[in-house]
């Protein structure tokens, strides 16, 4: 029987997800999270929260002890300088791991990485999920351990790619890739399901699993770009920005946030994986592990998604 899961990251995109599919799997969530939510997380179901945050040895400690599953989904992904992408990334993970030897030699962990991980040269944050993945080898002991690798996220919470729905919407899409990209993808809730399924698992033969909505050989910006017409019944005019134009706008981007003190996802260090070819997952795949196959296609996921943009107003 499922018992107790300490979450991190409960309050982001992918931990909130986590947390309602998870409870509804009959685990009991307990959360850190640096400040109380100002709504409730999961409606119905019972939720232990613990505040405090990564850096917080003794905190970190209460927050694994008697845990049956740690699931680490915390992490940065936009920072003003590179030091706070390793600090979050890499140092979060070794925190929660050096806490869990103590106080939860057992417990088995998983932790959402990404498959940025796979190329740790292209930006400092891709270094840092690689360097979180190398902590966890290091520190996890004797434990059950797997580091989930997801290509990009998208689905109900995310504001990240409302932009590109907005502009489907006026049908003109100007994207960043080299004409040859293709990317794999998956929906937050198959994601969250995952997770689920392999807590479920006894066997963990693979300790790095890359997930997603299993398009062999991933999407191409044109079906991306088709998926996203098929949302608002038009196909947009599809733009190639070129990677010239595209680093003299995170520059300048990036000169904002220096200014404001307000981080972005774009940013000059983020040229070199928009641009990268190949985000297409081929290392083992979670299906061929455990129970578990995505609900969403590409087209099914966009729908959803658009659904949540609207009621929400956002689109």
């Amino acid at each position: 029987m499922p018992g107790i899961v300490a979450l991190t990251g409960a309050t982001g995109f992918v931990g909130a997800a986590a947390a309602r599919h998870l409870a509804a799997s009959g685990w009991r969530i307990r959360a850190l999270v640096r400040r109380m939510p100002q709504d409730a997380l999961m409606p119905g179901h019972e939720l232990e929260i613990v505040l405090g945050d990564l850096d917080d040895r003794a905190t970190l400690e209460r927050f694994v002890k008697g845990a049956d599953a740690i699931v680490h989904s915390a992490g940065l992904v936009r920072a003003l300088t590179p030091i706070e992408f390793f600090q979050v990334n890499e140092g979060g993970t070794a925190h929660i791991l050096e806490a869990a030897a103590k106080a939860a030699p057992r417990a088995r962990f998983v932790h959402i990485s990404s498959l940025a991980a796979r190329e740790p040269q292209l930006s400092p944050y891709a270094a840092s999920k690689q360097a979180a993945e190398v902590k966890l080898a290091a520190l996890a002991g004797e434990r059950d351990w797997v580091a989930l690798r997801p290509p990009a996220i998208y689905g109900p919470g995310d504001h990240e790619l409302l932009p590109l729905f907005k502009a489907a919407k006026l049908g003109l899409i100007a994207y960043p890739a080299e004409p040859d990209a293709r990317a794999s993808a998956i929906h937050v809730a198959d994601l969250a399901a995952a997770i689920a399924a392999l807590l479920q698992q006894t066997d963990w033969r693979e300790r790095i699993v890359e997930i997603d909505d299993e398009q062999e050989g991933g999407h191409d910006w044109a079906e991306i770009i088709q998926a996203l017409g098929q949302c608002f019944a038009k196909q947009p005019f599809a733009l190639r920005l070129p990677r010239p134009l595209m680093a003299a706008i995170a520059a300048g981007v990036g000169m904002v946030s220096s200014l404001t003190g307000q981080p972005r996802v774009l940013s000059p260090s983020k040229i070199a994986e928009l641009y990268h070819p190949d985000w297409v997952c081929h290392g083992p795949r979670l299906s061929g592990l455990a129970p578990w196959r995505p609900r969403f296609g590409l087209r099914e996921g966009f729908a959803d998604t658009l659904a949540w943009y609207r009621s929400r107003a956002l689109l």
